[in-house]
């Protein structure tokens, strides 16, 4: 938390705390913000899906593998142009997948942000220990969801828009991604390809902004309830510690349960919500570092290298804060372990026995058959690596 600490002296990532409510609906109207620009209201239960923006960009999705599919036929006997039109196709089935998870799933996202919100409104939020508890995962969340929003965009901006303004310099047609609309070298086609490209990768940019920061906000918030917990679990320590009566002890008590069982439940949600996508995301952003870097190695497709880095970063975020979560639920119980609990009254030990064994099963954050953790995110580039490594050797 010191380096969460030390971002917050730069104006881009300072934020003014008021209330765990309140920082998390203005984060929902960040994420809506952003999601407008696809004609997507993901939070919002009437909402109208028919409109222009939408619909183009999920046809855009179906245009888009035809194109790929009939670009790599057109040129299977050019390698170079072959495999520069498949360079990016797992991002297709990523989509697909983030089309499946928030938007045809939509319900299930809303139910998620529809519990956060009444759980807000509980007497328990109100209190001033779970208030203060929520500060810290409400800054890493601001400073994560800053970063991937300049982050994502820029980067597939300058994917998009590097290869136009090449071409304008060396007055040659050179298009970002090798699929095309219309196989011809004039100035004309070149015109529409590129635009088409630039319209996929907008898409592609604010589709992935929205629900990375979605993912993003959900998790963080699961580990602002561990910290709450945490904080209800000291509090309760320096009750007993200044000799309170035991009304005062099973009250705090009951907040703790309260807390917790509102953390079971709701990671349940988040765990059944997202456990399918992050396998078929994990999948396509592998297939893409690894055509990608291919690309880079066989014919000197310097954006490939762009191309996995913004496929890593996707899987970072994934991984990073799988593992974050992680270490706060062992945290949990660590501090369930460390508590005096031999102080309480027969009926109280009993409660706390059960939050501990309850608490050691944790519900992490997977991908249906993985973990995802910072051990995952290595195993995953380490297997990109030996496979690149091969093809590097196999070129020599």
């Amino acid at each position: 938390m010191d380096l969460v600490n030390r971002l917050q002296r730069y104006r881009i990532f300072r934020l003014d705390y008021k209330g765990p409510e309140i920082a998390y609906t203005n984060v929902i109207d960040r994420l809506e913000y952003f999601s407008s620009f696809m004609g997507v209201n993901l939070f919002n239960r009437v909402f109208n899906f028919c409109n222009f923006r939408y619909l183009w960009g999920v046809s855009s999705l179906f245009i888009y593998i035809y194109l790929v599919v009939t670009s790599t036929h057109y040129y299977r006997h050019d390698i170079e142009k072959a495999l520069s039109c498949v360079t990016t196709f797992g991002f297709s089935t990523q989509g697909a997948s983030k089309i499946y998870s928030f938007i045809l799933r939509r319900k299930k996202v809303i139910e998620v942000h529809e519990m956060n919100m009444e759980f807000f409104k509980l007497e328990i939020m109100k209190y001033e220990t779970v208030q203060r508890a929520f500060k810290p995962s409400v800054h890493l969340n601001h400073i994560i969801l800053t970063l991937t929003v300049y982050g994502y965009i820029g980067i597939v901006a300058f994917i998009a828009l590097a290869p136009v303004f090449y071409a304008i310099i060396i007055s040659k047609p050179v298009l970002a991604f090798g699929f095309e609309a219309i196989h011809s070298d004039s100035w004309s086609a070149y015109a529409f390809n590129s635009w088409f490209q630039v319209n996929c990768t907008y898409y592609v940019a604010f589709l992935t902004t929205v629900t990375d920061g979605t993912f993003i906000l959900y998790l963080l918030n699961a580990t602002g309830q561990i910290d709450a917990i945490v904080e209800l679990l000291h509090e309760l320590d320096d009750i007993m510690a200044k000799g309170h009566g035991e009304q005062q002890i099973e009250e705090q008590l009951q907040r703790i349960i309260t807390m917790h069982k509102h953390h079971q439940l709701y990671m349940r949600k988040v765990e059944h919500l997202f456990n399918l996508y992050f396998l078929i995301s994990i999948a396509s952003l592998c297939f893409n570092m690894s055509i990608s870097l291919a690309a880079f190695v066989l014919i000197d497709w310097y954006l490939g290298v762009v191309v996995s880095c913004f496929a890593s970063a996707q899987i970072f975020y994934m991984c990073f804060l799988g593992s974050y979560y992680e270490t706060k639920s062992e945290y949990l119980v660590t501090e369930l372990g460390a508590f005096d609990w031999y102080k309480l009254s027969v009926k109280n030990r009993k409660t706390i026995k059960f939050l501990l064994m309850v608490s050691q099963t944790p519900i992490l954050v997977t991908a249906i058959v993985e973990n995802l953790n910072v051990a995952a995110y290595l195993k995953i580039h380490k297997t990109v690596y030996s496979g690149i490594m091969m093809l590097l050797r196999m070129k020599d």
